[in-house]
């Protein structure tokens, strides 16, 4: 009964002073607890920062902070996505190259809904950009690499192809169509189609030579392409 007493002093002198300190002294705590490799209670921290935070800014770098940490170090990869989700609340006046910034910091925290969706919110707000098509290809690449969402790939990058067929990423968004079509949807018709679509528009792209050799071996395994049998050889 004592021993219960004074770990509820303890707690209660834990939670005491965590409402004394200031925003900064819960990030300096959380990082300092984070280096040290206590991650439960570094997160806490991170927590108690953002509810402490007076700005949007101060709010936006607290959650990334515990975005980062729920991902890399307690492998929580739904917890790190509802905290760069809450970003979007205090992003009204990002810019361009900020927001965009920001998608990639949640992909490589694998916070890959909350890309996808500050992705759509850049398009909102900067549909006019200059950079409009790397944007686009960006989420394309999303869509097909990190959400697996291939339907929504080949669509993105079909945007890629229909509204900016003069852009480098073009042929590169028409190849990954192909691509998609032929090794990852065992869709050969449609494969066969965007490929030669590909040689059609751009025949002279460094990337002809690698979707001649897809188109020429479409739907055929490795034991049947004389070229890769060397590949097998040493597997063997």
């Amino acid at each position: 009964m004592k021993k219960m007493v004074i770990w509820g002093i303890v707690i209660l002198s834990l939670l005491l002073n965590s409402c004394g300190k200031s925003y900064e002294e819960h990030l300096t705590e959380g990082s300092e607890l984070q280096d040290t490799k206590q991650y439960e209670l570094a997160l806490e921290s991170f927590k108690n920062a953002i509810t402490k935070a007076e700005s949007g800014a101060q709010r936006i770098a607290a959650n990334i902070q515990a975005g980062n940490l729920s991902s890399n170090y307690l492998k929580d990869l739904e917890s790190a996505d509802q905290f760069f989700q809450a970003t979007l609340a205090d992003i009204q006046d990002y810019s361009s190259a900020d927001l965009r910034d920001l998608a990639k910091q949640a992909l490589k925290a694998q916070a890959n809904q909350a890309a996808v969706d500050m992705y759509s919110l850049w398009f909102e707000k900067f549909s006019d950009s200059p950079n409009v098509v790397d944007v686009k290809y960006e989420l394309a690449e999303v869509y097909h690499k990190n959400i697996r969402n291939l339907k929504k790939a080949i669509e993105t990058y079909g945007e890629v192809v229909s509204d900016y067929p003069e852009s480098e990423q073009a042929p590169k968004a028409l190849f990954s169509i192909g691509y998609i079509y032929a090794n990852e949807l065992d869709e050969t018709e449609s494969a066969s189609l965007h490929y030669s679509q590909f040689l059609e528009k751009y025949p002279n792209h460094e990337m002809a030579p690698s979707v001649e050799f897809e188109l020429k071996y479409l739907g055929k395994s490795l034991e049947e392409i004389p070229e890769l049998q060397h590949l097998l050889t040493k597997t063997s």
